[in-house]
């Protein structure tokens, strides 16, 4: 998810489409996670929208975009590289926030790496969120061990129905749960029939090996780097549970160049922007903002997000 600045300074916008998606009228540019896409971005787009223009885009394999069958190959590091075309070449953005969810995470930090080596703008603030960054400390679910695995993946896709696939997250990376008349739920099940998503997943969830191998050098070149990094964490996932968020920020992010923040949502699970869409919305233009803070609870409410250290 790409913000634009400019709209916030006062300076008018001309909408720019992404290949994709476009919501809203300032450009925020959010990377969607797996299995999903830029669809779980709609609730916290609409919290957004009268501020700023937002660009979203659903890689091959996901959401709106086709799905192509093997022999095609997903790449973390060919989204990337149309991710750096969408910034550069489409959206035209110089002045921008990118926010990154789940897989988008190192979709977002490898092209962070190209952005820097193209000597192309980077975005000023980078907001990362919930997602297995750190695979020894995540809980991978029996579904994505069988579909990452090749002599399973295939019959374990073939198994599968997009209702069913979206009723089980929904009971499992959602708070609270969504049953699967919840429009967030449909919502789901109806991206992942366009275009037979769930017949490639065996094929696009091998991004989890190319994170294996890439994450700690990612994490490390970010570590040196002055970008703004916020980290914001919905404090009830089990499947990328809050150690993941802790180790990273303390092995790489506390300390490191830069307006670096973390945040933790008591009432969020995996899908935050879906759970919390006000927090994440208020935590976004705090931090956009360049707004100083005390570690503080917002609005002092028992389910305000929580700045847990600097």
């Amino acid at each position: 998810m790409a913000i634009d600045h400019r709209r916030q300074r006062g300076a008018g916008n001309p909408h720019r489409r992404a290949p994709s998606r476009h919501i809203g009228r300032t450009r925020v540019d959010p990377r969607p996670g797996f299995p999903t896409s830029s669809i779980d971005f709609y609730a916290l787009s609409e919290e957004l929208s009268a501020d700023f223009d937002i660009f979203l885009l659903d890689f091959p394999g996901y959401g709106l975009s086709d799905k192509p069958s093997a022999p095609c190959v997903y790449s973390l590091f060919d989204d990337a590289r149309l991710l750096v075309h969408a910034i550069t070449d489409v959206w035209q953005l110089n002045d921008y926030t990118m926010l990154t969810h789940d897989r988008g995470d190192s979709i977002g930090l490898i092209a962070l790496g190209m952005l820097t080596e193209a000597d192309a703008t980077v975005p000023t603030d980078l907001l990362i969120t919930n997602g297995n960054l750190y695979l020894p400390l995540a809980n991978l679910t029996d579904f994505q061990k069988a579909a990452l695995d090749p002599a399973t993946g295939r019959a374990t896709a073939e198994a599968v129905t997009p209702e069913m696939l979206a009723a089980g997250m929904g009971m499992d990376t959602f708070m609270p749960r969504r049953r699967p008349n919840d429009p967030e739920i449909v919502a789901l099940a109806q991206t992942f029939t366009r275009n037979d998503q769930v017949r490639v997943i065996p094929d696009t969830i091998q991004y989890l090996n190319e994170r294996a191998e890439g994450e700690t050098g990612w994490f490390e070149a970010l570590a040196a780097r002055p970008v703004n990094t916020t980290l914001v964490w919905g404090i009830h996932d089990n499947v990328s549970p809050v150690r993941v968020a802790n180790h990273v920020w303390a092995q790489y992010l506390s300390g490191k160049p830069g307006r670096d923040r973390y945040w933790l949502l008591p009432t969020a699970d995996h899908h935050l922007q879906c759970d919390a869409p006000h927090q994440m919305a208020r935590i976004i233009r705090l931090t956009t903002a360049g707004t100083d803070l005390a570690v503080q609870t917002l609005d002092v409410i028992p389910e305000g997000a929580v700045t847990r250290s600097y």
